[in-house]
């Protein structure tokens, strides 16, 4: 059984070559541009994951089984939701090595998630982006309570691609049910 921890150190070189696994998976469809090679070189790098694990501004969830590096969610804290008045924590990313999809993992770690973001001050919802072409990803998300909730843009090499933003309301009703206690 998979186990979900804070990650350290010593996982950044095994989370920079699982991101880059499933960056190139998701969003590198009609083969390999230099810009998007120019991006995953640069942003998914040991070094860039042992400062996000080192930040606190971010807390990174890392998904392991008997040594092997499965998956992770990397949370934002001081990312708001545009138009939300209301406490958010941004989920940065929630990767998952291509051959455990469907087994439930990623739902197991988007939970982690929630149950982290519940113990912060204001238990804050989360909230996501999600390339409108990842039509897996949106139903995933939709599964588990996340809904949209506007639109946004990444953008690379001065190219714009949308994204949704999605914002979970099961954390909402996570907090009204506490509430209502």
């Amino acid at each position: 059984m998979p186990t979900i921890r804070p990650a350290t150190a010593k996982d950044a070189g095994c989370l920079a070559a699982l991101s880059i696994q499933v960056w190139l998976s998701t969003y590198v469809t009609d083969g390999v541009r230099r810009d998007m090679a120019d991006y995953v070189l640069s942003e998914f790098t040991p070094a860039n994951f042992e400062a996000l694990i080192a930040s606190p501004s971010h807390q990174l969830l890392a998904m392991e089984q008997d040594g092997f590096l499965l998956g992770y969610a990397l949370m934002k804290l001081d990312s708001r939701c545009q138009g939300c008045d209301f406490p958010s924590v941004e989920v940065e990313r929630l990767y998952l090595v291509e051959s455990r999809t469907g087994a439930g993992l990623g739902r197991r770690l988007l939970q982690a998630a929630r149950q982290w973001a519940s113990g912060l001050p204001g238990q804050p919802r989360l909230w996501l982006t999600v390339w409108h072409r990842n039509e897996r990803a949106i139903a995933f998300y939709r599964r588990l309570g996340m809904s949209v909730h506007g639109e946004c843009h990444f953008e690379l090499e001065g190219a714009r691609h949308l994204n949704y933003v999605m914002l979970d309301s099961a954390s909402v009703g996570a907090a009204q049910a506490a509430a209502d206690l």
